[in-house]
């Protein structure tokens, strides 16, 4: 769009002066968007206005500097540029008749509603699965002292059943396990069942990715086992019931209410858009009492833009409850039938071989995981539905008196009941098979406009409509007025996008000029900021992108107002700290105490098979000394050595002797 916004002024300059650099001005500090939304919430609240920060923050990059004719935010913002946008951001925002502050509240309300609802459950999700991993990790990472280390066991087996209290209360797991005594006994009967005591020891021998996919087989099965007891009323504690969530989700009035809705604002798109089609070429003859004032008109213009945007939602939300509400269907129908497979494989037999059941079991658990997501994508299209519903109750202009009445009047053909106008009359039919279709070149379609139909395109089915399938050729010639495209009659390929046109003639006059078409949507896109989401070009206004704003809004709210104070002493003084000092006299005297008798202490050490240093097993020792004297005299004495002996202590009775025997050795 950029590009042919610079084409175009190229062919078509502007009347004006041109954008002038500030000279002789001194550097001023740029002020963040973020900051200027703050600001302008709490200038709205100062009068009694609460504006949330999403619908803040989009109207605060959008607002347009006229010197520049672009936003703001597109360029460096200094604090004179920020006090003016706040003013015109709160006269957008507390002006009830400023155009487009409708469709922008519209459009902030349910993308922030959207985004918030989203990351809600991302956030579930991530709490239950850090808690997950923690308990994988742990029991991956387990090793045993010893093969009969039966305490350390257990403690494994303890936080296996913990990890499937996390996995196995709930279809996405839980980050905190619920304190339910039916729920733990189930959980611990299934257990048991499967993966009993005795296997620890072959489980503690695999590796630690062995160990997690062994344990993501096992939630499976454990989950399998606890479902097929809900169904035989057996069991299942906790777990949501599938045919519960739906009937109080009520998906079949939901859907013909969607329905009906869409039929509404559809009806009300068309009348809207032949309203302005009328008032602008007026049949000749009628009798028209009041028509419709150019006032009139251009408010007719931004309620469509209000109206197509609201309808625009509801497809989406259509769309999206369709296809689940048929995915739910089909996911419930497949666990069904393996519940009764199951049911009827199992019957009355005490035991069953664990290869027949244990897959059944974890299909069971994936069919049932499956069919609750489709059932939260129901609640949360639900949810946005009712969003719409209460925006649609506080705002839903319907078209005036006086448009309702010429529309009555206008003559109709009779075989499609479309609008019948002057301007048709004198046309002259469009040939399009002159314009260039597809080659297969490199590059096609990038700097001249191709026609791709059904015939010329394999893919034309497939192919991504930008504009949201809106005719720019018509938002663009006829002041706004946002009609579809028809794609039977072909797809423009030009620039990297695929533009659909309502008439053949808008086809081809967008191709002999298509950079003044593209110019011609970035400048409306400049008047009515609304557009840049309707029509999905956030690419060309990176600064006024919602789905940017949003995401940077979503998920918290920012602190508004804060007091930050600090105390800063007048003259410094120089410190010098010792962090080894010790003021405690008893503290230094058990540490004197203690290096003193560490003195005599001898060091040890243990040489142990898993050393890793390993030394010689040999000891080794310092033999002592010989001691002997070196002279030139050696003398030495041998004492006598005196013995006792006793005789007639035995035999016949004689007087006892004792005799003295000296010994010279």
């Amino acid at each position: 769009l950029a590009q042919g916004a610079e084409r175009t002024r190229r062919k078509h300059p502007r009347r004006g002066g041109q954008v002038r650099a500030r000279r002789g001005s001194a550097a001023m500090v740029a002020v963040s968007v973020q900051a200027i939304s703050k600001e302008l919430i709490l200038a709205c609240r100062q009068l009694g206005h609460v504006v949330p920060e999403a619908l803040a923050t989009l109207v605060v990059s959008t607002v347009v500097n006229p010197t520049a004719g672009a936003f703001y935010a597109e360029r460096p913002i200094d604090e004179n540029d920020a006090r003016v946008v706040v003013e015109e951001a709160a006269k957008v925002i507390l002006t009830p008749e400023q155009p487009g502050i409708h469709c922008l509240r519209l459009q902030a309300s349910y993308e922030h509603a959207f985004a918030e609802i989203e990351q809600a459950g991302l956030k579930q999700q991530e709490e239950a699965k850090q808690a997950h991993d923690r308990a994988v990790k742990w029991i991956s990472g387990f090793q045993t002292k010893f093969d009969q280390d039966f305490d350390t066991l257990s403690g494994l087996y303890n936080k296996i059943y913990q990890f499937l209290l996390l996995r196995c209360t709930s279809p996405e797991g839980v980050a905190r396990a619920p304190k339910d005594q039916a729920v733990e006994r189930e959980v611990a009967a299934a257990l048991e069942s499967v993966f009993p005591r005795v296997g620890l020891r072959a489980f503690a021998a695999l590796t630690g990715a062995e160990r997690a996919a062994q344990l993501q087989e096992l939630a499976g099965i454990v989950l399998g086992i606890r479902l097929f007891n809900q169904h035989s009323s057996k069991g299942g504690a906790g777990l949501p019931s599938l045919e519960a969530m739906q009937a109080e989700l009520k998906v079949d009035e939901f859907l013909a209410s969607l329905q009906r809705e869409v039929d509404e604002v559809n009806e009300c798109c068309r009348r809207y858009a032949d309203a302005i089609v009328v008032a602008r070429t007026p049949p000749k003859g009628g009798p028209w009492d009041k028509p419709p004032s150019e006032a009139e008109v251009e408010q007719n213009r931004r309620d469509l833009l209000y109206h197509r945007q609201y309808l625009c939602y509801l497809l989406n939300l259509h769309e999206d409850a369709v296809a689940s509400s048929e995915r739910l269907g089909t996911d419930r129908g497949m666990l069904g039938e393996d519940l009764q497979g199951l049911e009827a494989l199992v019957g009355g037999r005490v035991s069953v071989p664990k290869e027949h059941v244990y897959p059944r079991f974890d299909s069971i658990a994936r069919g049932y995981r499956t069919a609750y997501n489709e059932v939260q994508v129901l609640q949360v299209r639900s949810k946005l539905f009712g969003l719409l519903r209460e925006l649609r109750a506080a705002y839903f202009p319907q078209l005036p008196a006086a448009s309702a009445d010429l529309l009555a009047k206008a003559p109709r053909r009779p075989e499609d009941g479309e609008l019948l106008l002057q301007e048709d009359e004198g046309d002259e039919p469009v040939d399009l098979e002159v314009l260039p279709g597809p080659t297969g070149a490199e590059g096609e379609g990038m700097s001249s406009p191709v026609r791709l139909t059904l015939d010329n395109t394999p893919d034309f089915l497939q192919l991504p409509l930008d504009f949201q399938g809106f005719c720019i050729h018509t938002l663009v010639a006829q002041n706004r007025l946002l009609v579809p495209g028809n794609p039977a009659i072909g797809v423009v390929k030009y620039a990297g996008r695929y533009c659909v046109f309502a008439t053949e003639r808008s086809l081809a006059d967008f191709c002999r000029d298509p950079d003044r078409y593209f110019g011609g949507v970035r400048e409306a896109c400049y008047r009515h900021p609304e557009l840049i989401h309707l029509l999905r070009i956030h690419v060309d206004f990176p600064s006024a992108s919602l789905p940017t704003i949003v995401q940077s809004t979503a998920g918290g709210h920012s602190v508004q107002q804060a007091d930050v104070g600090t105390d800063t002493p007048l003259h410094f003084q120089d410190s010098n700290i010792d962090k080894n000092y010790e003021w405690n006299e008893w503290k230094l005297r058990r540490d004197a105490l203690h290096m003193a008798d560490i003195k005599r202490k001898a060091t040890s050490a243990t040489q142990t098979a898993l050393s890793h240093l390993r030394r010689e097993t040999e000891s080794q020792v310092y033999l002592p000394k010989d001691v002997a004297t070196n002279t030139t005299v050696s003398k030495g004495t041998n004492p006598p050595r005196l013995k006792k002996y006793h005789r007639f202590l035995r035999g016949e009775p004689h007087p006892m002797q004792v005799a003295e025997i000296k010994f010279d050795l």
